[in-house]
């Protein structure tokens, strides 16, 4: 029996009458047979057409054209198996394009729902049936129980979705049957993990081509803002949204709404049917029979669509699908095409553009720049496949998992983050760790308890040196871990970082300590002063737009070029100094890193972590650098001993890109900086408790230096952070993991900063504030226990913000300036005036007296100082405009300003144009008493040195204005 050459001539090619093949598919046969002509079975040929676009009646008159006569087609999953089983027992697709006539019997078709264990089996089935369908877990020779298709019995392989080839049971399936005819059929020639597909493109028909040829419609982008967590039922709403005015338009239209884990399909199917909808659930642990059962009701209208799990969604054919959801957004662009062309075919029946909804707060990795993007989708999609076509050069993978392959002798860059442990500090389950997906752990190693820990991670990755354009299947990485046990010391190095956090929590289980910067300042010790090449500053003092978070300085003897002022605002980052011809170390702070320019084995590791462990034990504490003692000096603590004044959020997370902040059942929080307000410090207990507050939300966050943990948030509620700072870069984190990473600067009363364990103190000579920053004002007619601004105020009673508008009209230009009220949750100021004729920006932060009368009372300037340094994050920032057009669309006001002002200054504002200034208006402050510094108790005076000495170093003016 060979069915396709039996009735090869009841099959044409190119019909006289209907419609035949598309025009693509044809272009396809033709690359196949010319490519069999000249080339042998060697490797597989792989065709790549947009879903959608015919694939399937593609494999169809391949079977006739190329003369088969037992073929085996492979699919990835049970729903596809059914499907395709289905259409080539009939196929009915030929001969609706009139290439086959109708009178042509059943072709036999072998559904392969179990695996067979013997070559009898197989021979039996092979000689009944032409064509077997099969998925790769029934038939792989992966599978050491299972008895595949005998090479001898088929003569050709035919396989679907082949972008899954590089996975393991695929590819030994293509091994196996290397000496036979391979036709590999997918959408995207290309994986997110770069991995090799063995086989040769020999046609790519284009998604560009297929809109253009009206094979696809294009499709519209709805991208909701919902959050990163409890998104579901917003999503939900969107999409009912969408599909009844969908339905209006096309009676027939259906959805398809995708999440990637079972037990998620049960709960959104409920979702969807508690609000008007009539879906069902499909997955690969449902049977065939009911998958298939649901898909036909879907394409009957008897559902409105359905709900699929991962590649469940992979080859339906559902011609009226018109709508898709996606509860897990695919983070890669093969599989987002792949999801695409379930919607963007275009039926005769159906008219306009599909819809695909998602929430674009949840996109990570190269899909990005699409959901990102405000192009449509029709013009962004073939651009992403043409640059992932273009990059797609592969070479040959390491096999670093095969039995023979040897480990290379290490060789590691001398790098290490160190760590103080506790006395009983050991490793965990050393050999019996695994890592978290997609790392995998291949090799461990220790020669003795004194010898560093050696682990050898695989994940497949692109070579990062090589702009993506090597790929390799296993990237190796390297960690490790050394501790001495006699200092307490841990030395970790990693070639990656991702692949050590995926098993570091199960090797070590207790936390660590970062190792103090005065600690870490002793390992460059023994190093000249002039032997400086390199010099990092860290901004210690003022974080904001107006000065740089931090600074570089590289040549020989660079410490000579930075200036002693400096110290002011700066304090050490990282620094390399060399020693000799060949010897050159480096540290940073920011995480405890000691480097040194140099490779070498892991026993020569060992060696010099133990000389770094003589440089660290030795000698008294130093609190910065030889030759760098002018910049702010650091030194350990274990505890606080008075409350701060402030305490300000690390400004390098907060001005990323884009940040979102969730709450439970709270709406998402966007480019917030969280308040963190100083209450109360138990010093007996070593414990600051603090009020955070994110926008209504509130709740207690806890600090105590002698807990491994130093943050600890106090609520029932789960915080969740995400930051994208680049398309590469994104952080997703507790809040509570990024309070404990990224430290939060306390601003002490003494004018030092506290981060995390380390004092910083910066190199400051100021004793007496300019008597320029202080400014008697006339409150007549101001009730000075008053702060908050009323439209209209009863006369001789007025508030002190309405006082303080009144006081700046004298120099307000009514048809130039602009003054906005911001008073409320996270404002930048109480008011921002914007004074055209001096080019400056006022914030203005107005507080009441807590007394009838005038005098020094420190209750009269905490939360005013504090308000004033919060503000120093606004000075020369880029997002000052955005943030302020926000706010006026919300609570905040224009005040004795037109919109018409305001939008032009708004849209013609230059940063570097303008100067800033922070004014504080507090008429509670007697200002002849406040100004005194040899006044006794005058604590006002002594608190308005470290706020002055940041807004100076933050290049603003300061005025404070009292009685």
């Amino acid at each position: 029996m060979a069915f396709f050459i039996e009735n090869k001539e009841l099959f044409k090619l190119q019909p006289e009458e209907g419609n035949g093949l598309r025009k693509c598919q044809l272009g396809a046969i033709w690359a196949l047979k010319s490519h069999f002509t000249t080339s042998s079975n060697d490797i597989a040929s792989l065709i790549s057409m947009p879903t959608g676009s015919g694939k399937t009646a593609l494999m169809m008159a391949t079977c006739f054209e190329l003369n088969l006569q037992k073929i085996l087609i492979v699919v990835p999953s049970k729903i596809l198996r059914r499907q395709i089983a289905e259409q080539f027992r009939t196929l009915q697709v030929l001969k609706n394009s009139n290439c086959l006539q109708s009178e042509i019997e059943e072709l036999k078709v072998y559904e392969v729902t179990k695996r067979q264990k013997t070559r009898e089996q197989w021979e039996l089935i092979l000689n009944e049936y032409d064509v077997i369908v099969a998925h790769p877990n029934s038939i792989s020779p992966y599978y050491k129980d299972i008895e595949p298709i005998p090479v001898d019995l088929i003569d050709a392989v035919l396989v679907d979705e082949a972008h899954h080839e590089p996975a393991e049971t695929w590819r030994k399936l293509n091994d196996f049957y290397s000496d036979l005819k391979r036709v590999f059929f997918t959408a995207t020639p290309f994986r997110r993990d770069r991995k090799r597909m063995k086989a040769k493109l020999i046609y790519h028909y284009s998604i560009d081509r297929a809109l253009e040829d009206n094979i696809m419609r294009e499709v519209n982008f709805v991208g909701e803002q919902v959050g990163i967590q409890n998104t579901n039922e917003a999503l939900m709403k969107s999409a009912f949204e969408v599909f009844q005015k969908e339905r209006e338009l096309n009676p027939n239209a259906s959805i398809l709404i995708r999440t990637d884990r079972i037990e998620d399909s049960i709960i959104l199917t409920q979702l969807y049917n508690e609000n008007g909808f009539n879906v069902d659930y499909i997955h690969s642990k449902r049977s065939a029979n009911i998958n298939s059962q649901l898909v036909t009701k879907v394409k009957n209208n008897e559902l409105d669509g359905l709900v699929c799990v991962g590649i469940a969604s992979e080859g339906l054919d559902i011609p009226n699908l018109k709508v898709a959801v996606l509860h897990a957004t695919p983070r890669s662009i093969p599989y987002t095409i792949q999801f695409l062309g379930r919607i963007s075919r275009q039926p005769d029946d159906q008219e306009g553009n599909a819809t695909l909804i998602a929430n674009k707060d949840e996109v990570k990795g190269e899909v990005y720049k699409l959901y990102k993007s405000d192009e449509t989708w029709g013009k962004l999609i073939p651009q992403l496949i043409d640059e992932q076509m273009q990059r797609a050069r592969h070479y040959k993978s390491s096999q670093a998992k095969e039995a023979d392959f040897q480990m290379p002798e290490l060789n590691v860059f001398f790098s290490a983050l160190i760590y103080e442990t506790a006395n009983n500090f050991e490793f965990k389950n050393v050999g019996e760790i695994n890592a978290k997906d997609p790392f995998e752990i291949l090799r461990i190693e220790q020669q003795n308890d004194d010898s560093p820990l050696i682990i050898v991670t695989a994940y497949h990755k692109p070579l990062d040196w090589a702009s993506g354009e090597i790929h390799i299947e296993d990237f190796l990485d390297v960690h490790l871990l050394y501790h001495h046990s006699d200092s307490n010391l841990l030395f970790e190095l990693t070639t990656s970082e991702q692949a050590l956090a995926s098993f570091k929590k199960e090797l070590i289980e207790s936390d660590l300590k970062r190792l103090p910067h005065s600690r870490l300042y002793k390992t460059l010790s023994q190093f000249r002063q002039s032997d400086y090449i390199m010099v990092g500053m860290k901004n210690a003092v003022s974080q904001g737009a107006s000065q740089p978070s931090y600074k570089t300085v590289i040549g020989s003897g660079v410490q000579a070029s930075v200036r002693a002022s400096e110290g002011r605002v700066f304090s050490t980052g990282h620094a390399l100094l060399k020693l000799g011809l060949k010897k050159t170390w480096g540290i940073a702070t920011k995480n405890g890193r000691v480097w040194a320019m140099k490779r070498g084995t892991s026993e020569e590791f060992k060696n010099w972590c133990d000389s770094l462990v003589n440089l660290i034990e030795d000698g008294p504490v130093i609190t910065n650098l030889p030759g760098l003692s002018f910049l702010a000096s650091s030194e350990p603590i274990n505890n606080i001993e008075e409350l701060p004044i402030a305490i300000i959020p690390n400004d390098l997370f907060f001005r990323a890109y884009s940040t979102i902040i969730h709450v439970n059942d709270i709406d998402p929080i966007r480019n917030c900086i969280p308040e963190i307000i100083p209450l109360n410090l138990d010093i007996d207990n070593n414990q600051l408790q603090c009020q955070l507050k994110i926008n209504e939300f509130e709740c207690e966050l806890l600090m105590n230096l002698t807990e491994d943990k130093i943050w600890s948030l106090i609520t029932d509620n789960e915080i969740r952070v995400r930051a994208d700072k680049s398309e590469n870069d994104i952080i997703e984190k507790s809040l509570e993991e990024i309070l404990n990473e990224y430290y939060p600067s306390l601003i002490m009363p003494s004018g030092s900063v506290v981060e995390g364990r380390n004092k910083i103190t910066p190199n400051t000579t100021i004793e007496n504030l300019p008597t320029s920053i202080w400014k008697v004002k006339d409150w007549t007619g101001c009730n000075i226990r008053a702060e908050r601004y009323e439209e209209a105020p009863v006369a001789g009673n007025v508030p002190v913000i309405n006082k303080t508008i009144e006081l700046i009209n004298t120099d307000f230009e009514i048809n130039s300036d602009v003054l906005i009220l911001d008073d409320g949750s996270h404002e930048i100021a109480d008011l921002i005036w914007f004074q055209q004729n001096t080019k400056q920006v006022h914030f203005i932060h107005c507080k009441a007296s807590h007394g009838e009368n005038p005098g020094r009372r420190k209750a009269d300037c905490d939360i005013l100082f504090t308000q004033a340094m919060r503000s120093i994050h606004w000075i020369s920032s880029v997002s000052l405009i955005d943030r302020l057009r926000e706010r006026i669309q919300g609570n905040s006001e224009l005040i004795q300003t037109s919109q018409a002002t305001w939008d032009t200054l708004a849209d013609n504002f230059k940063i570097n144009n303008w100067s800033y200034n922070i004014i504080l208006p507090q008429p509670g402050f007697d200002i002849q008493q406040v100004s005194n510094r040899d006044r006794i108790n005058n604590n006002i005076y002594e608190l308005a040195i470290p706020m002055y000495e940041r807004i100076l170093g933050s290049m603003a003016q300061l005025e404070i204005w009292g009685s």
